[in-house]
C-alpha cells in the first residue's frame, strides 16, 4: 500500500512523464529512483495505467470533508490567538445563521484534531498587590542564602 502514496502525490504530468518514459525504453529501476518510488510501485502503476485507459482514479474511501483547508486552519488560527473561545463561539463566529457552513460538533472534531482539546482554566486567587510587594521583599532579602 506504500507505493500508492507516493503515486497519489504525483502531478499528472510526472505520472504522464513515467508512462512516456517506459515507452522510450526507461527500466522499472531507473523510473523508481527518479520519482523516488519503489520498481512494484511503478509496475503497478503502470498496469493500472493500462487498465483504466489513463490516469488512474483511485477511489476515496469516506465522505468527502464539509469543510476547507483553509477554513480548518482559520478555526486553529481563531482557537490559537484566543484560547478562551469555544467551539460554539468559533461557529457563531465563523459561520452564517442563514448559510451554515459546518456545525458546532465539526469545529470541536477540527480542534481535537490540532491537539487543542478542551480544558477548564484552573480556578486560583488572585494574589493581592500587598502579598506580591511582600514576597519581592522576602525574594530579595533571602537571595543570597546557601545550602547547608
Amino acid at each position: 500500500m506504500g507505493f500508492l502514496r507516493g503515486i497519489r502525490n504525483l502531478t499528472i504530468q510526472q505520472q504522464e512523464a513515467i508512462v512516456n518514459r517506459r515507452a522510450q525504453g526507461w527500466t522499472l529501476l531507473e523510473l523508481g529512483k527518479q520519482f523516488n518510488i519503489s520498481e512494484s510501485g511503478i509496475s503497478k502503476f503502470l498496469k493500472r495505467w493500462i487498465d483504466q485507459g489513463g490516469v488512474p482514479k483511485v477511489p476515496k474511501s469516506g465522505r468527502p470533508r464539509s469543510t476547507s483547508h483553509l477554513f480548518d486552519r482559520y478555526v486553529l488560527r481563531l482557537s490559537r490567538v484566543n484560547p478562551r473561545l469555544t467551539a460554539l463561539d468559533i461557529a457563531l463566529e465563523l459561520c452564517d445563521p442563514q448559510n451554515p457552513k459546518s456545525c458546532v460538533r465539526t469545529i470541536r472534531r477540527r480542534l481535537q484534531a490540532a491537539g487543542l482539546n478542551g480544558r477548564r482554566p484552573i480556578k486560583k486567587p488572585a494574589i493581592s498587590t500587598k502579598n506580591s510587594k511582600a514576597r519581592v521583599e522576602w525574594a530579595k532579602a533571602h537571595k543570597d542564602w546557601t545550602k547547608k
